[in-house]
């Protein structure tokens, strides 16, 4: 996806549309395009991400490869925002049927939701996946474009203080080790090279002291250890990146709040000072 950023380069963005008081309009359009899901890729998949589970489809494996379809929305030419620069706040996905691995995806792109926030505007993308006409997979990725907007905004609420679990005992799962050369690896999955996630000079040059892995790493990487010893399957996963993971780092996944349908799951720096995301899983 080379030729995007670079088209990303030279975007012009509607500045115009963001720092008005009412929300910016966004383009109708929806981008489709049918998937089928290579075995090799896949299997390449599984192993980054140690995903125990490789004859089940891991649930943030079609999000990924739909990037292609969510740039082509965002370098839509009526839509008002950037994309360089965006930060990926929040992960919404549902299985909502059997998803056959063996049978191609016919995938659909488009904008959804558009809100204020405290620090400019919130904007959702939503993928939604058919196989036999069916709607097997939805997938929403929330979007912040930081901008000085006239409108007036809450502070958004975090997961944690939605939690209305009576035991908040964490217990760990386990110890990432991400190392220098992660972003690169996933890059080559995905097909996303964003210049923050690949070396320490390109990071640089957006403003990073270090390149960053990519919030979609952490996240399918982290439910992988959720799910190593787990029979259950997934069917719905919320999640809110916090903060980055700096690369080479370590961190700790632990869980909480567990019940007979679902856990709370987060992602902390070495010394659990930090939180990196937190993700709320339902079985």
């Amino acid at each position: 996806m080379f030729r995007e950023y670079s088209k990303a380069l030279f975007k012009r963005v509607d500045t115009r549309q963001l720092m008005q008081f009412r929300p910016p309009v966004l383009p109708p359009r929806i981008y489709s395009k049918q998937i089928n899901v290579d075995n090799k890729h896949y299997a390449a998949y599984c192993q980054e991400m140690h995903w125990p589970k490789s004859h089940r489809m891991h649930p943030v494996y079609l999000q990924m490869l739909s990037l292609p379809l969510q740039m082509q929305c965002l370098l839509d030419k009526k839509s008002p925002f950037p994309l360089l620069g965006l930060i990926h706040g929040k992960n919404d996905i549902s299985v909502l049927g059997d998803c056959d691995l063996s049978a191609p995806f016919e995938c659909r792109v488009r904008f959804g939701d558009v809100r204020p926030h405290n620090r400019g505007w919130e904007f959702d993308i939503l993928l939604e996946a058919f196989q036999q006409g069916q709607r097997v997979y939805q997938a929403i990725s929330s979007y912040l474009v930081k901008v000085k907007a006239v409108h007036v905004a809450p502070k958004p609420v975090s997961l944690d203080s939605l939690s209305t679990c009576d035991d908040e005992t964490e217990t760990p799962i386990d110890e990432l080790t991400v190392t220098a050369d992660t972003g690169r690896r996933y890059a080559k999955l995905s097909g996303d090279y964003n210049p923050i996630h690949l070396y320490g000079l390109t990071a640089k040059l957006f403003g990073f002291h270090q390149p960053i892995a990519h919030g979609m790493w952490t996240l399918a990487r982290s439910l992988s250890s959720l799910m190593e010893n787990e029979e259950r399957d997934i069917s719905k996963l919320t999640c809110s990146f916090k903060r980055s993971v700096y690369l080479p780092s370590k961190v700790q996944v632990t869980k909480w709040c567990e019940d007979e349908v679902g856990v709370q799951v987060t992602v902390s720096d070495h010394q659990k000072k930090h939180k990196h995301m937190a993700m709320s899983v339902t079985f």
